[in-house]
């Protein structure tokens, strides 16, 4: 038999989750970076920014290929969570909320406008520290400009539709024409 890929899909959505996702990593090593790791990312209420230097290491030592997909309309502290060496997928007509909340000490906040920055390409670090500074919005468009995403996906456009399938499939036409070419 074949070896199969393994491929996890988690959901993220408080910093304890997270914190599972990144100790479940080292197991996902058994293929030396073959293994696919999958993650949702809903809006995380808050996140310890001290913590990033160490959980970057354990991401980086995992060696796993990671995928996140961003759920829904998300803040700042899931918009801290989208490394630059993970696959980043958000879906159009949604939102990152860089309002960082005013309860924040100035030293975490300095923390996390920082790590954003580094999810930004790096012509566009200074531009998206000066969005979160502000504490703006940006569209999934707008931030696959900045390198906060790598792809955007619109539902709304889907390949192929069912409905022209359906009706070539029950359409005669075809049968007839492949018979008068082949006599």
């Amino acid at each position: 038999m074949a070896k199969a890929k393994k491929s996890a899909n988690t959901i993220i959505s408080t910093q304890d989750q997270f914190l599972e996702f990144v100790s479940s990593l080292p197991a996902a090593n058994s293929n030396k970076g073959k293994t696919k790791v999958k993650a949702t990312v809903m809006d995380i209420p808050s996140l310890n920014p001290s913590s990033f230097r160490n959980l970057d290491e354990d991401i980086f030592l995992s060696g796993a290929n990671i995928e996140l997909n961003l759920k829904g309309d998300v803040g700042p502290y899931s918009a801290a969570l989208l490394s630059r060496r993970f696959k980043r997928t958000g879906f159009a007509g949604r939102n990152i909320s860089l309002a960082i909340p005013a309860s924040v000490s100035s030293e975490d906040r300095a923390k996390l406008i920082d790590r954003i920055g580094q999810c930004a390409k790096s012509e566009s670090v200074e531009t998206v520290k000066s969005l979160v500074e502000k504490g703006a919005t940006v569209s999934m468009e707008d931030a696959k400009t900045f390198g906060l995403i790598d792809q955007v996906i619109d539902l709304s456009k889907r390949r192929g539709s069912k409905t022209t399938t359906a009706v070539a499939a029950s359409d005669d036409t075809s049968v007839s024409e492949n018979q008068t070419a082949t006599s």
